[in-house]
């Protein structure tokens, strides 16, 4: 009986998977709806490129602020409940978006609405790690992490035409609905391990300061962290300003223009499941080598967009934001496992939550630098060689790191 059950157990890791998709899905449709709805938001609130960036700011603050609590919360409370509150929050107030008609109205529910999306990806994430043995979980957080780029495909095309037929108000409303329905189905069907590791207990969450201190102090967790701000920064003005860019710039219409957020989005895809699988199967388990390869490419690929033109073809502007998606979308997740793996068992979420803390500041500052750029100089050009800096330091920070450091449990 007890190997059955074991067995059934470890079946059951991929209804896990799949309820961390589905969660993480409809938790970053929330965060990724400003990009494709922007320019209809532009011209109603008649912001700026600068202003654009700070609405997505705001939401990336109230997720940055929330990463420690979060952390701290999910090793203190459990997986289900964070699971439940987190993607339940989030959408019921982004749902309020449908009654805002200022800057600061929208910026104050979308920065709320950041601290419900704040307990991922955190929760999602420790899920995974305490259901799936180290040599599977390169591959099963490249599969998680498609969710957030199935996401950003999915409201790449349907939030601008809803926008078109209904109104932006709408866009915000159906991802909002989306989640809390999410929040449920999660609710009903997560279950801790068989062997009961993830529950928690006072004996086994890090509340005395020297764990705390452990983790804040570690040398690899900070340059894996300040690493990813700049693949953040990149990450997120990529999104943030892709459609506007092909409008003004190249002189696409804004569903076109949605077609190749799509095409990055898609390329995102396909980047998670190759970092992932490289991770696992061809690097002995590296996270860090991986992840060096992304941000080579993400580099190299935001030196390619000083020479995309108006007369650029279709078919190198689809080579060009696939390849760009696949690095600079695709590479997220392993660092968490990274992270988690230089931390000891009952610290995992307290370090995700603090390493994400701090990869936030790119999501927090780079759309709104790289906006006020453009509104600056009236060029693209100099934000992207901007996004080059932010790439290279990213290549730096993450060169430092000694991944002999790991403390890998199974």
């Amino acid at each position: 009986m007890e190997k059955k059950g074991t067995r059934e157990g470890a079946g059951f890791r991929w209804v896990v998977l799949g309820i961390a998709w589905v969660t993480y899905f409809a938790v970053y449709a929330i965060r990724v709806t400003v990009p494709p709805l922007s320019p209809f938001i532009v011209d109603e609130l008649h912001l700026s490129n600068t202003e654009i960036g700070l609405l997505v700011s705001a939401a990336a603050l109230g997720y940055s602020i929330f990463q420690v609590p979060a952390g701290w919360l999910i090793d203190r409370v459990g997986i289900r409940r964070m699971l439940f509150v987190g993607t339940f929050i989030a959408g019921a107030l982004i749902v309020t978006m449908y009654f805002t008609d200022t800057l600061p109205g929208a910026s104050a529910v979308l920065f709320l609405g950041g601290i419900g999306c704040g307990c991922f990806p955190a929760v999602a994430t420790k899920a995974i790690l305490q259901w799936f043995p180290v040599n599977e979980r390169g591959t099963a957080i490249g599969l998680h992490q498609t969710s957030i780029t199935v996401a950003g495909i999915v409201t790449a095309i349907t939030l601008p035409l809803i926008a078109v037929g209904f109104g932006w108000r709408y866009g915000f409303v159906a991802v909002g609905v989306v989640s809390m329905a999410a929040a449920v189905i999660a609710s009903i069907l997560y279950r801790d391990p068989p062997t009961g590791a993830a529950k928690p207990s006072e004996a086994s969450t890090p509340r005395n300061w020297a764990a705390i201190r452990e983790v804040i102090l570690d040398r690899n967790v900070l340059l894996v962290s300040i690493s990813c701000i700049g693949f953040m920064a990149v990450d997120y003005s990529l999104t943030t300003y892709l459609i506007i860019f092909l409008k003004d710039a190249v002189g696409l219409t804004v569903t076109t223009a949605g077609v190749y957020l799509a095409i990055a989005n898609v390329g995102g895809v396909i980047g998670k499941l190759t970092f992932g699988s490289l991770s696992d199967r061809v690097l002995g388990g590296s996270r860090r080598k991986p992840l060096l390869i992304a941000c080579t490419i993400m580099l190299a690929m935001t030196v390619v967009m000083q020479f995309i033109t108006p007369g650029t073809s279709y078919l190198v502007l689809t080579l060009v934001f696939g390849v760009f998606g696949f690095a600079a979308i695709g590479w997220g997740g392993l660092n968490l496992i990274l992270v988690s793996e230089f931390s000891r068992r009952e610290s995992m979420g307290l370090a995700m939550g603090y390493s994400l803390m701090i990869l936030m500041i790119g999501n927090i500052v780079g759309p709104p630098i790289f906006g006020y750029i453009i509104d600056s100089t009236g060029s693209y050009s100099p934000a992207w060689w901007f996004l080059t800096a932010c790439a290279a330091a990213a290549l730096i920070f993450m060169a430092l790191v000694r991944e002999k450091d790991r403390r890998i449990e199974s």
